[in-house]
């Protein structure tokens, strides 16, 4: 498939990446904002953690990143919540690290 980034360009998904992008989990990242709740005052800051991650694939790539450095550059967000370091805030994480405490979770749970 081909995709179109902001930054990058032009570039051919295929094969896992492909099947890992059109995802349930993956796409569900569309909807969550890169900024988290700063969007909410700076509407220009539109990026999506779905961009967000094609964009860092699509640089690891251009730098010569191997298949399964790609991958885990591709999913390395997939597990972000909607305001997700608000959360890690509201949760008193520290370390902002809900999200990484669920990342096997939502791998799992999404095939």
């Amino acid at each position: 498939m081909r995709y179109t980034d902001v930054l990058y360009g032009e570039f051919e998904i295929d094969g896992v990446l492909e099947r890992l992008f059109k995802s349930d989990a993956m796409q569900r990242l569309a909807g969550v904002h890169q900024a988290g709740a700063a969007y909410l005052v700076h509407r220009n800051w539109t990026v999506n953690r779905l961009e967000h991650s094609v964009g860092v694939m699509l640089l690891v790539k251009k730098f010569g990143a191997k298949l399964d450095e790609q991958i885990a550059a591709l999913l390395h967000d997939i597990s972000h919540t909607s305001f997700s370091h608000v959360v890690d805030y509201l949760m008193q994480d520290k370390e902002e690290g809900y999200h990484d405490s669920i990342f096997l979770e939502t791998l799992e749970k999404n095939g």
